[in-house]
């Protein structure tokens, strides 16, 4: 029994069995720190049953997905990994890139492009310094939460609403948007959509969201 609690990451049995599947596209240094963070989550939500919780289990599941794929066509993301006294959630050393990860939860009052675009900005200030000073590309991946009804659709009808968040930050290489979408042999598929600002991704003839913006 406690070997089976030991491996049981979410109650859900197709999101446990959907962890353990990313689980094997990464180091087994950034494994170790993946189970952590979302046992970590887990416990809490179990521990306080209460909405933030609950939001902060789902949020380090969708946080891995972007960077699981990217990893099974060839990049070699690695979690929470020390950069110059920063912990970004996702850097590859051999494509000079890092990741931060960012859910658009249920709830707030401000729209859609406006939460975005300061969380972006914010993250962008954040790590601007290790960015430059190691000539990293910086990507964002936001999840958009189902029950927001808001469509990746809408976020290629209003793209220019991101344009100055490109201007402003030219840290920034790539914001990608992603949601469920339909599923196939009982498993879940992600629909992606991707603004860049220039034509950094394209040196990247790997690069799997083929869904692609330039601002």
């Amino acid at each position: 029994m406690k070997n089976i609690e030991k491996n049981l990451f979410s109650n859900n049995s197709a999101i446990n069995s959907a962890i353990k599947a990313i689980l094997s596209h990464f180091s087994i240094r950034s494994q170790k720190r993946m189970k952590k963070a979302i046992l970590n989550a887990k416990k809490a939500a179990e521990k306080h049953n209460d909405e933030n919780t609950d939001a902060g289990a789902r949020h380090k599941f969708r946080e891995f997905i972007p960077a699981s794929i990217l990893n099974q066509n060839g990049f070699n993301f690695e979690y929470e990994k020390s950069i110059n006294g920063k912990t970004p959630d996702w850097s590859d050393n051999d494509f000079g890139l890092i990741m931060e990860s960012y859910t658009y939860e249920r709830g707030g009052v401000s729209r859609f492009s406006d939460r975005v675009i300061s969380v972006i900005t914010n993250k962008c200030n954040k790590y601007s310094e290790i960015i430059r000073a190691n000539s990293l590309n910086f990507i964002i991946a936001v999840y958009i939460d189902f029950l927001t009804f808001i469509l990746l659709d809408e976020c290629r009808e209003e793209i220019e609403l991101y344009r100055q968040v490109f201007t402003d930050n030219d840290v920034l290489s790539a914001i990608i948007f992603f949601q469920e979408s339909q599923v196939i042999n009982n498993k879940q598929q992600y629909a992606f959509f991707c603004i860049t600002g220039n034509s950094t991704i394209n040196i990247y003839p790997n690069w799997p969201f083929n869904d692609i913006a330039v601002l």
